[in-house]
Order: structure tokens, then sequence, then C-alpha cells
């Protein structure tokens, strides 16, 4: 990766951890740096998507999905993951090594959302919205279930707890409509007067 992927995965990481500009430590940038090299190694990235031209009713019965779908002609349901031994590597720092399994795992978050969002440039049209996740601007992580009974997720090796948990926990859902443009930003967020993020001057991408 060049420098400049490395540093917006630092300044994810970062995010993560809950740490503003001024909290970032030269300790903490080299735990990252070495969680990055792990990951580049470690990781089994997969990424699926089907194309819905329909609303499913747990898009069309809730006002937040319909005012982020406005527009679009269509939408995908997505699910991607880093895979099983980057969980394995979480459990095994969190016995070993405390401090380096929170930076290990905020890292493997930004990682995936890196990853993430370079497949969908790659592989989607230009037109189209962020990636929506269930549990965003107050949404119930319990949608996940849905999108679960569409998606092959077997075939990427994820699997759904009755807490509606993601098995590899290193694992995300979404949607993505298609035919408007539409990025991330607090003005389009339905709790932007109640974020914590942004009573403290940041934001959560």
């Amino acid at each position: 990766m060049s420098s400049r992927n490395i540093s917006n995965i630092c300044d994810l990481a970062y995010t993560y951890l809950g740490y503003s500009n001024q909290g970032r430590t030269e300790d903490i940038d080299k735990l990252i740096l070495e969680s990055i090299d792990e990951l580049d190694k470690i990781s089994q990235f997969k990424y699926i998507y089907i194309d819905m031209d329909y609303e499913l009713d747990f898009i069309k019965n809730n006002p937040i999905y319909s005012k982020f779908l406005e527009g679009c002609s269509h939408y995908y349901l997505v699910l991607t993951t880093l895979g099983k031994r980057v969980d394995d590597r979480v459990k095994y720092y969190s016995i070993s090594d405390m401090k380096k399994m929170i930076v290990f795992d905020a890292t493997c978050g930004a990682y995936l959302e890196y990853l993430a969002d370079e497949y969908e440039k790659e592989n989607f049209e230009e037109l189209r919205t962020y990636r929506f996740c269930p549990g965003y601007q107050g949404t119930k992580t319990s949608d996940i279930r849905e999108i679960f009974k569409v998606l092959n997720h077997n075939s990427i090796g994820v699997s759904l707890l009755e807490s509606n948990l993601m098995v590899p926990l290193k694992t995300m859902c979404g949607i993505i409509g298609f035919g408007n443009k539409k990025n991330k930003s607090c003005g389009n967020c339905d709790i932007k007067d109640k974020c914590e993020f942004r009573k403290k001057g940041k934001t959560c991408y």
C-alpha cells in the first residue's frame, strides 16, 4: 500500500479508538502500522453483493432507509469480511497483550472499511451512495438478519448469531444505492443533533 493509503487507515483507526488528532502518539502510530502489516499477511478479504430492484419490507417500512435511497433506481445488498484468521489474532492478543489487542481491533475495523471502499471504487459505477449499514442513524442492527435472508453469506464463510452478531466479527453488511450520488456527511444524518462525535467536534467516518 502507498503511504497515503496507510495514512487513511491510520486516521480511521484513531477514530475507532476515540482519539482526536491531538491524542495521536508515536507509540499508537507504531502499533497501528504493525497491525496493518499483520493484516496484509493474514486477512482473507471477501466481498459479495446482490442487485435489488424492489424494496424489501425492512427498507420500505423505515423512513430512514427510504430517505437514504431516495432518487436511486436500484440498490445492492453487500456483505464483506476479513475472515476467521483475523478474529483468531484478536483473541490471541486479548490474552497476550491487551493494549495491542485494542489497537489491533480498531485497525481491523479501519482496514475492512478501507478495503470495502476500494473494492466499490473499482467495481461499482460512480453514481452511487455510500455504504449504509444497519445500526447507522438509529436503524436496528437486527435488520442485518433481513439482509442475510437474501445474500448467500455461506459462500464467504459468514454466519449470523441469535444476537445478530456476525461471525467472523470483522464482517460488515449494508446497502448501496445507485442512480444518485450521496456522500457521508453529518448534514445527511437523522441523529446529528444527538451525535456524541459532533459534540466532541469529530465525525464517525
